[in-house]
């Protein structure tokens, strides 16, 4: 019987979408949330659940390209659905090297919307309508989108809990997600308004930083705005910084360019990287005491 491997991407709610979608098809699939900057430990755990009978989903996300070729390896075959602008180039060639990888992309589509086409074609569910809608910053439903998405947020990777509301009336969920948002739109605006700047530098450039890990998306947006330049939202795990870029179009740099100055990625206006956290201490720029 031919197993299936989903790597997907974590601490996202379209990565998680996307694999939700996979569970529909392949309801014994072995699931693995993995966020830019992994740890080794971590791709070693997937490959020891793949072998040549195995095909490998890896969905809104893509692995750094040695590690990837260790999976093209030992695996029967790999499906690579994707929409982040910054893995295009070194996807396209490697499926051009390897007949058993495949890579779908579509940079005007959300990864779980790309998932739904890949797999089951047709119209996808209002669900995943309304993730891609946020995730791609389109919002053409407006505050319908952002109700939605907050009901989604504590099934951030629990695909299997997301999979459920497929076949659900999206209503109920609406008016859910309108009570969130009562409360989270206070707790944005009043970060906003108390925000104090960390000067982060980043290769030549000097970036606002912002110490928050919750509605990145919304308060990066709102900041960057605001001060008419990229911004970094980041927030201590562990021994480690995670880094969120957010731009607007004309910023120079945009969220892409200082991210991939630090080994990351994603797209154009929100990008993230991964970086050890005495490496962030020396990239703080300190005011010298007088």
């Amino acid at each position: 019987m031919e197993k299936v491997v989903c790597i997907y991407h974590g601490n996202c709610t379209d990565g998680t979408t996307a694999a939700a979608v996979l569970l529909r098809k392949y309801k014994n699939c072995i699931l693995f949330p993995l966020e830019h900057g992994y740890k080794k430990e971590k791709l070693e755990e997937i490959l020891d659940a793949i072998d040549n009978n195995t095909t490998v989903f890896i969905l809104d996300f893509s692995l750094r390209e040695e590690d990837l070729l260790k999976v093209i390896q030992k695996s029967k075959q790999v499906i690579n659905i994707d929409h982040h602008i910054s893995a295009k180039e070194t996807l396209e060639e490697i499926s051009k090297k390897y007949g058993k990888f495949k890579f779908v992309f579509d940079n005007n589509r959300s990864g779980a919307s790309l998932t739904w086409k890949y797999i089951f074609g047709g119209d996808p569910p209002w669900i995943v309508k309304f993730v891609e809608d946020q995730d791609i910053w389109r919002w053409k439903y407006g505050d319908k989108t952002k109700y939605v998405n907050l009901y989604l947020l504590p099934m951030t990777d629990k695909p299997a809990e997301v999979a459920k509301l497929f076949d659900q009336p999206v209503e109920e969920i609406i008016e859910k997600g309108k009570i969130i948002a009562s409360f989270t739109d206070y707790l944005i605006n009043r970060f906003v308004e108390r925000a104090k700047e960390t000067p982060v530098k980043i290769g030549n450039y000097t970036v606002k930083g912002y110490n928050t890990n919750y509605f990145q998306s919304e308060i990066g947006n709102i900041l960057s705005n605001k001060h008419n330049q990229a911004v970094l939202l980041f927030s201590i795990q562990g021994t480690d910084v995670k880094m969120s870029f957010r731009s607007n179009e004309g910023n120079k740099p945009d969220a892409l360019e200082l991210a991939k100055i630090l080994g990351g990625g994603g797209h154009k206006n929100a990008a993230g990287a991964l970086v050890s956290l005495s490496e962030f201490f020396k990239m703080i720029q300190l005011k010298e005491e007088k």
